[in-house]
């Protein structure tokens, strides 16, 4: 198990130098390319529209509050940061898929010294390559939607518990306001993937679960 488990992580060191072998490096190169063509073009959208939404509210603040507009924009950086953080990889790897494909066979055909015997064109590759990535998305979103639900069983257990609640009537009431249940779990799961925030996640996850449970479960309580 172990040994298995020093070779898996070793496959990471061992494949990022055959990156720039000949015949390979231009799959990674390409897709990388229109990444981050594509990125930096919908950053500078994004931009471009909130620009005039800066200088429209900054209009109505005096001068000496002019330094508020530096944290409007350390707000949009962060939001512009965060947006790429959570889809650069999903979006990478639809875009990536059919170069990645063939990297995989040039790479196979370098360590092994026999070509491929596939007759599939590239076009066919490349929709299948794609069709896989959409199908594996929908199988990772039922797992995140599965993963805020389990976040907001753990977190509500807390205020319900002091009242008494066993496991099973926690369920039932969060089945009953499942949109709170999903969205405050998925909360929850994108602070916990944010460096340093991720600290305070978990004081602010009992916190955010007391309230709800004050504001939104308590009073359907039954006396």
């Amino acid at each position: 198990m172990i040994n298995d488990v020093t070779i898996g992580l070793q496959a990471l060191a061992r494949g990022t130098r055959l990156l720039n072998k000949p015949g390979v490096r231009v799959y990674v190169i390409i897709p990388l390319c229109i990444n981050l063509l594509l990125f930096g073009a919908l950053i500078w959208y994004g931009y471009s529209l909130f620009y005039p939404f800066v200088e429209w509210m900054m209009s109505f603040v005096p001068g000496f509050l002019d330094f508020l507009e530096w944290f409007i924009w350390l707000f949009f950086g962060s939001l512009a940061a965060i947006t790429v953080f959570f889809s650069f990889t999903p979006v990478a790897n639809i875009v990536a898929a059919p170069f990645n494909a063939l990297m995989s066979e040039k790479i196979e055909i370098y360590l092994t010294g026999k070509a491929l015997s596939s007759n599939v064109s590239f076009g066919k590759m490349a929709i299948d390559a794609i069709g896989s990535q959409l199908r594996k998305l929908v199988y990772i979103l039922l797992w995140v939607i599965f993963g805020s639900w389990l976040l907001s069983l753990e977190y509500f257990d807390y205020p319900m518990g002091n009242h008494d609640l066993v496991f099973d009537e926690e369920k039932r009431q969060l089945r009953e306001r499942r949109g709170i249940a999903l969205g405050f779990g998925g909360g929850i799961m994108v602070l916990t993937s944010i460096p340093i925030i991720n600290f305070i996640t978990m004081p602010v996850a009992v916190a955010g679960a007391t309230l709800l449970w004050v504001e939104q479960f308590q009073p359907n309580q039954v006396d």
